[in-house]
């Protein structure tokens, strides 16, 4: 009764209620396009429809052996053509996304769990800035674009309050991950043919590519070719301190590892870990540079995180291919320190398909 004598109590509700509906209004592609400028959640929002394909292909009497891949903007270009002249009886799906994270995942693993879905091979990742809880830099974007709410409440415990933080702002109110400007969505409006449509064709054709790829496709202005060695520098020195400095090791990303590779292991789908190839400046700042690494200690990036892996595979007996400090691979030319140009991508899928081959000899003796 005094809550209908006092009407006015209900008004701040009233207002957040409404900016939540007026907020999901901004999710509608249409209203969307007038102010986004980033292609990356098409990437999220296509593996839907690539596990379905995924369940469908699988279902095939006459298929080819597959090949699932869990990366992040370091494996989005892999080309199922040149896989099949080269690789004959082999195809990937491809789950990289961009700022692809163990706990997005996790989220994967447990619903090819949950639907008994036995791909033949699973690939997952391991990316040095994923596993620093302390970075200057957040890659958030699994929360931002890929986590449900209840895959986070689940597992709560493994989530920071800064996580939890983010996932309620941006989540709950897309404005405030996207920062609709004024000016943006005017110029847009009053230059349709020249800003807005062209946007939505990119959009719209990231999806066709990715959908053709199998999950794998070349974000427009993401990757261009070749970075020169001086600015390849500036880009090592850059990344290193946004990601890497200081660096906490997360004991949270790798039990989010742990969890997929084992439920990998309950399927029955052998499985493998890889360490992708970093520019040789970026590598020569992990393994050379000291820097806080908590506890009031000062050491490497690479001697802190690296033994770390090391111990954790020979224990658990899963293979690590690692890029970084492999002599066999040879190819240096990157787009920025820490993504490899698309000029190296054939011989990236040689490196993971020789070692893919060997494991299935192993297995068969």
């Amino acid at each position: 009764m005094d809550l209908i004598r006092n009407r006015f109590l209900l008004v701040p509700f009233l207002v957040v209620f409404l900016a939540f509906c007026l907020d999901k209004l901004l999710l509608l592609e249409n209203v969307h396009t007038y102010f986004s400028k980033s292609l990356s959640d098409i990437n999220y929002i296509q593996k839907h429809q690539l596990y379905e394909d995924l369940k469908v292909y699988l279902s095939n009497k006459d298929r080819d052996k597959v090949l699932v891949c869990f990366g992040n903007s370091r494996a989005l270009l892999f080309d199922n053509e040149y896989i099949h002249r080269k690789y004959p009886g082999w195809v990937m799906f491809n789950f990289s996304v961009p700022g692809g994270k163990p706990d997005y995942v996790l989220q994967w693993m447990e619903q090819f769990h949950k639907d008994n879905v036995k791909p033949d091979f699973f690939l997952f990742d391991h990316s040095v800035e994923m596993y620093n809880s302390a970075a200057t830099l957040k890659v958030d974007e699994t929360l931002t674009n890929g986590l449900n709410v209840s895959f986070v409440l689940k597992h709560f415990s493994l989530f920071s309050t800064d996580d939890i933080s983010t996932l309620i702002a941006k989540r709950m109110f897309r404005a405030y991950q996207y920062r609709p400007k004024l000016e943006v969505i005017i110029t847009r409006a009053k230059n349709k043919e020249s800003f807005l449509f062209p946007y939505r064709e990119l959009r719209n054709s990231l999806m066709e590519n990715l959908n053709r790829g199998k999950g794998s496709a070349m974000t427009p202005g993401t990757h261009q070719s070749v970075l020169p060695a001086e600015l390849l520098k500036k880009s090592a020195i850059g990344d290193f301190h946004s990601y890497l400095v200081p660096f906490q090791f997360s004991e949270s990303i790798l039990s989010f590892t742990n969890q997929s590779l084992e439920l990998a292991k309950q399927l029955g789908v052998p499985s493998a870990v890889i360490w992708v190839r970093l520019s040789l400046p970026y590598m020569d700042h992990i393994r050379n540079l000291k820097v806080s690494v908590g506890e009031g200690k000062v050491d490497t990036v690479y001697h802190d995180w690296f033994p770390r892996m090391v111990a954790y595979h020979n224990q658990n007996g899963i293979p690590f291919w690692n890029m970084n400090d492999d002599p066999n691979y040879t190819c240096n030319n990157f787009s920025d320190a820490g993504h490899m140009s698309p000029t190296c991508y054939d011989e990236y899928t040689d490196y993971i398909f020789k070692n893919l081959i060997q494991s299935f000899v192993k297995g068969a003796r």
